[in-house]
């Protein structure tokens, strides 16, 4: 899985995830929220397709060079992966996609607690969508401030008393 920034200039935050379970090429955008066409009407590729390309061929070389020192016969062949754009949450604002990117990589696969009822919250209000989001930014930071790969860790701790 990698979080990508695209557009132009680079503004917006998506994921790609190379699911081996599945043998996909997974595409998450909380913009359009899933069904995302991956080619333009003239058949040629979008640029997330043509950004996620470039990113598939260094992921490729990297497992398949892997899989040649650990001498282990790779057990698939990326060629037979199909690509996916699931459905997923979507944002409310153009400023929060950097929070929906990495709660889909903290959560994908799994339950996605985080948006759970996600489609049934109103946009404003106590329990609405942007204080969910707010929320979504303080679990966020914690995580990263008070993480035991931290450095400094210790001194966040410190400073918060």
């Amino acid at each position: 899985m990698t979080p990508a920034i695209a557009g132009n200039p680079g503004s917006h935050y998506v994921c790609f995830v190379v699911n081996f379970k599945s043998h996909k090429f997974e595409f998450l955008n909380s913009l359009t929220g899933g069904g995302e066409k991956l080619q333009l009407p003239n058949g040629e590729p979008s640029l997330y397709k043509q950004m996620f390309d470039v990113w598939l061929n260094e992921v490729e070389a990297f497992v398949t060079e892997l899989y040649k020192l650990w001498k282990i016969k790779m057990p698939f062949q990326f060629t037979t992966f199909n690509w996916d754009t699931p459905k997923a949450p979507t944002q409310v604002d153009s400023d929060n996609c950097g929070v929906f990117c990495m709660k889909f990589l903290d959560e994908w696969g799994g339950e996605m607690q985080s948006f759970k009822g996600w489609s049934k919250l109103r946009k404003h209000g106590d329990n609405g969508k942007i204080a969910k989001i707010m929320d979504l930014r303080i679990d966020l930071c914690s995580a990263i401030l008070t993480n035991s790969s931290n450095s400094r860790k210790e001194q966040v701790l410190k400073d918060a008393t």
